[in-house]
């Protein structure tokens, strides 16, 4: 099978916590103008045409695959409108159950309803989609091409864990890509890649942006995802800090809302009407989406939103009394109107939904102003759906006078159409820092000078330290792409068949034993050894400067080559 590098075509999946697309472009057309890419034709949104489908899957009562985005969501309204939802599965915003800490292969996620489905198989099923929808499009254009003539790009975001990497890349497998065809583009790179060249043509809407150093913010719906970069004389990027950022996306807004209602009717009354009233509840969610892109600092208006008469009904039915006296008993008073279908907010209150995301956002890029490498930059390139938000541009301004905030044209596209540029120049990025300090767990012989006592074990008749970290790289430290840190093994009993090495990592610089409080293994590495009485050596090589951690662990002996492979999940 061709490699990715002589692939004549580049598909990059943007999979997203609220939206999902997809983009590609031939090679061809690549070496004529990087900056052509073409976006996957529009979906239907109903009132309007979207580049982009919400992440949402249902499932049949059996669990197989029914449909994705819009089309999901609007057959779910339909049978829940009938009462006939009950048995079928519809997962939405899932994407963000990856960015928790401990994820492991067998991971089950729960629908709106509490119904439990494998993690693995719902996430294969969107990018499934998205893939054949794909090939349906190539196939309408008369390409001939099929699923192994394209090398596949899936974007994450740069501060996810190893194993949410290793996780997406078993889901696009599940999905029936090869994984040998398969690139994971680090969300916020993608962006700076695709502004780099715009910079370079003069294509951009935006300004010049030409700044040798500059802080990538990429604000999706789930997390805000931040790098800095530094362009190398070569025209590459070089990270020079290494990833940050937090749960603060768009969807944070929609949590806040909920809690305005909830604060007026209480939580048990909108339980029940989300349980109850899947359809109005569905209608909610899209106005609200509409009214939170067209929030403006400079508009007093009132915000007014059509909310369901269920929502109303189900609290006044309940309660006894109506929805204005419960008003009347809030915060929200004079605040807040909500006649029949409609509830007007003060332009204030609606404003203040964003203010704890955006304060996280705003208080984390001052402390990291304050870092080494970032001091001196002085360019803000803002990317990602929730970064067309005006209310978000207004404050990173606000926060930072001195520095020039640059919002590309089409912003939320920016992700996606760059991770296809990348796909064809895999080598614009350089060098990336380590996230943390990355060791192997060892027992070498014991040294009471330096060993606890507590931490002696005999092996094979000898005094050995268990649970001492090996580093092979440290957090902070700069790798080029490409290059690996080594290190050697030895057995320590006769007659090993196997040898086990279990991989480490930890944000502090030098951890003693993997038992220190911030350690956390991320999983672990079986060589296979041949039979023999002698101690055998094993050579580890670890490859850090990609996009996912490589690791390769290997023992020769008559000319037999023994190769391991990690295992994050």
């Amino acid at each position: 099978m061709p490699s990715k590098k002589e692939k004549i075509i580049v598909v990059a999946i943007d999979f997203g916590t609220t939206y999902s697309g997809y983009a590609f472009s031939f090679k061809h057309e690549y070496n004529k103008d990087p900056t052509k890419v073409s976006i996957n034709q529009a979906w239907n949104a109903g009132s309007y045409l979207s580049l982009k489908q919400p992440t949402c899957v249902l499932c049949k009562p059996n669990g197989t695959f029914h449909s994705f985005g819009y089309e999901a969501e609007n057959k779910y309204t339909t049978l829940a409108e009938e009462n006939e939802h009950q048995n079928w599965y519809f997962f939405r915003r899932f994407k963000m159950v990856l960015h928790e800490k401990q994820i492991r292969r067998g991971i089950e996620i729960e629908d709106d309803k509490g119904l439990k489905m494998p993690a693995i198989k719902v996430f294969g099923m969107a990018i499934c989609h998205l893939k054949n929808h794909l090939l349906d499009t190539l196939e309408k254009q008369g390409t001939g091409l099929t699923v192994d003539d394209i090398h596949w790009i899936l974007t994450v975001p740069a501060i996810w864990t190893d194993s949410a990497k290793q996780f997406m890349r078993e889901a696009a497998n599940e999905a029936g890509i090869d994984g040998s065809l398969l690139t994971i583009a680090l969300e916020p790179e993608a962006a700076a890649t695709y502004c780099q060249l715009l910079s370079v043509d003069g294509l951009s809407s935006m300004g010049r942006f030409n700044d040798n150093k500059y802080m990538v913010i990429d604000l999706g719906g789930g997390t805000a995802d931040i790098t800095v970069h530094e362009q190398q004389p070569d025209k590459t990027l070089k990270e020079v800090h290494k990833a940050s950022g937090g749960a603060w996306g768009g969807t944070k807004v929609d949590e806040e809302f909920n809690q305005i209602i909830i604060k007026i009717i209480g939580a048990p009354a909108f339980k029940k009407f989300c349980d109850e009233n899947k359809a109005d509840h569905m209608e909610l969610l899209r106005e609200l989406e509409v009214k939170k892109r067209n929030v403006r600092t400079d508009n007093n208006d009132k915000i007014t939103l059509k909310i369901p008469l269920a929502l109303r009904d189900t609290y006044e039915k309940n309660s006894g009394e109506t929805i204005k006296d419960a008003i009347e008993q809030t915060p929200y008073r004079g605040k807040i109107q909500w006649t029949a279908d409609k509830i007007r907010l003060n332009a204030d209150l609606f404003r203040n939904l964003f203010h704890n995301c955006i304060s996280s956002i705003t208080t984390h890029l001052v402390d990291l102003f304050d870092k080494p490498g970032v001091k001196g930059t002085t360019s803000l390139l803002l990317v990602g759906g929730f970064s067309e938000c005006q209310l978000v541009q207004e404050a990173i301004r606000n926060a930072f006078p001195k520095a020039k905030v640059v919002i590309p044209h089409e912003a939320g596209l920016a992700v996606l159409k760059g991770a296809v540029i990348f796909g064809h120049q895999p080598r614009i990025i350089s060098s990336r820092i380590a996230k943390y300090t990355y060791g192997i767990n060892i027992s070498p012989p014991f040294d009471p000078a330096k060993h606890p006592q507590e931490k002696k074990v005999s092996v094979g008749g000898n005094a050995r330290c268990k649970d001492v970290f090996k580093k092979y790289i440290e957090v902070g430290e700069s790798v080029r792409i490409g290059e690996a840190r080594t290190g050697k093994h030895v057995t320590i009993k006769s007659n090993q068949k196997e040898m086990l090495l279990k991989i480490y990592a930890c944000p502090d610089k030098n951890p003693r034993f993997v038992t220190d409080p911030n350690c956390e293994m991320l999983g672990r590495v079986v060589v296979k050894l041949p039979d023999t009485v002698d101690h055998i050596r094993v050579d580890v090589k670890m490859m850090f400067g990609e996009t996912e951690l490589m690791i390769e662990a290997e023992e020769e002996t008559m000319k037999d080559k023994f190769v391991a492979y990690f295992d994050f999940l």
